[in-house]
């Protein structure tokens, strides 16, 4: 620590009792400066209020809109479709749930202006009248159904079909039907449910804006003045609190938390923590290096370099507890002890690495290959897309005839390969699957693979 800026033996006064002093001297006078605030609290109340009125009644006119149109279009819909489904649907919100009598409620409930109520009842008066409308186009259409009168909806049964309508062919009273909900008096009749409604969204604005304003303008006059002072007192605040936490307690705090999460330490702070911090951190990194050597050793095949099987069973297990899709392929070397008799064990070594080099880097770091055996090996695929299939077949293809392009004195050797795919993560059948699929491409010929199929 800069003994400039504290000096233990000098001044004689701790850190944490300025810090604390200073919190609590900024605690008095912001409580002072939020008590003073409380003043314009009505003036916020009032504000939030007329929002949520506004936004109340916006919302109700609009929902009476959608209302309507949600019945014109169950009636069109039922028409078309001459499926009783809509019908049905178009009463449950007729006479259930009732949007368009709640949204005139709520809007006369907070308005006694007589404009907005009378737009919003002529609306309604309208929307009334295509009701009946709808019903009697409604009942056309279940007699053009052939449905019996007993099975019509109660709503329905009251309602009077025209003698000459009812002599109508099936086709005709659809038609009739068609006519009075496509008509253009009806379109007249929605066009001017939109006006009404349009006429009492304008006027429900006008008085949301003129209230708002005048609330406005007396909140920040008042508020510019509070916030003022609250940033200059925070500032003030927070500058001691930063120059304070940034020069002596930061550094302490951070090299607290490493040492309880077992990680490096900031270097920061004064000499003595830097030299502290410099060489915690070099033993660490020795202990890790070690550590992580062993693990290697533990998870890895020391011949390929590939996950050996322990290592493997445990990715499985981890994988079997999840819902994605995994492809499972055992990968065996075709002819291999051939090519130990022939060349060498040292050869065939040399064969295994190359082997594992290829798939290495023919597959990519999401998917988990291993050396299982002698010469077996295996990979687990995830995160593939909608044609795992074709990708695992052109990969095996690409690495076989990596593996058969080699020098004049070098073995050619060839892979074969039994897939199993899984959409609900690893399980152990995967394996048994793999297997299965396997022995069909050895019978096959070898060098290919082989997807399980309930056919194997």
């Amino acid at each position: 620590m800069n003994k400039r800026f504290y000096n233990p033996a000098k001044d004689g006064i701790k850190i944490n009792t300025i810090n604390i002093t200073m919190l609590i001297l900024c605690c008095i006078l912001c409580a002072g400066v939020f008590l003073s605030a409380f003043r314009i609290r009505s003036k916020y109340n009032a504000i939030i209020e007329n929002m949520s009125k506004y936004a109340r009644c916006t919302q109700a006119v609009n929902d009476f809109r959608d209302t309507s149109d949600f019945l014109t279009n169950q009636v069109r819909l039922f028409l078309v479709q001459q499926d009783v489904a809509y019908a049905e649907k178009y009463f449950h919100e007729y006479y259930v749930v009732q949007n368009r009598e709640k949204s005139v409620e709520l809007i006369n409930q907070f308005y006694n202006d007589d404009i907005i109520q009378a737009n919003m009842e002529y609306a309604y008066t309208e929307s009334q009248n295509l009701a009946q409308i709808e019903m009697y186009a409604m009942a056309l259409i279940y007699h053009a159904l052939n449905i019996p009168e007993k099975m019509f909806p109660a709503e329905l049964k009251e309602v009077k079909i025209n003698s000459g309508h009812l002599a109508l062919s099936n086709e005709q009273k659809l038609i009739t039907a068609e006519s009075y909900i496509f008509g253009m008096d009806y379109q007249e009749s929605k066009d001017k449910i939109n006006r009404y409604t349009t006429k009492v969204l304008e006027c429900i604005l006008g008085n949301h804006l003129a209230n708002e304003n005048l609330e406005k303008t007396r909140f920040y006059r008042f508020i510019i003045i509070q916030l003022c002072t609250i940033i200059a007192l925070f500032l003030a605040s927070v500058g001691l609190f930063v120059l304070i936490r940034v020069l002596v307690l930061r550094p302490i705090d951070y090299d607290i938390k490493s040492i309880r999460g077992e990680k490096k330490m900031h270097v920061l702070g004064s000499y003595e923590m830097r030299l502290i911090a410099k060489t915690y951190n070099a033993l660490r990194e020795k202990d890790e290096i070690k550590a992580s050597i062993l693990k290697h050793k533990a998870e890895h095949d020391p011949l390929t370099g590939l996950i050996n099987r322990e290592a493997f069973s445990k990715i499985k297990e981890v994988l079997s507890d999840t819902a994605e899709p995994v492809a499972y392929l055992i990968i065996d070397i075709d002819l291999f002890k051939a090519v130990n008799d022939k060349y060498g064990h040292l050869v065939g070594d040399e064969v295994l690495k190359r082997i594992a080099a290829i798939l290495s880097e023919q597959f990519r770091n999401t998917d988990y290959v291993a050396r299982i055996g002698g010469d077996e090996f295996a990979v687990i695929m995830t995160k593939f897309g909608d044609t795992p299939e074709l990708i695992i077949q052109r990969k095996i293809e690409t690495i076989n005839k990596l593996l058969q392009n080699v020098e004049a004195n070098s073995p050619s050797v060839s892979l074969s390969v039994g897939v199993a795919i899984s959409t609900m993560g690893y399980n152990e059948i995967l394996e048994d699957q793999a297997d299965q699929a396997l022995y069909h491409v050895k019978q096959g010929g070898r060098c290919n693979c082989s997807f399980f199929s309930v056919e194997h």
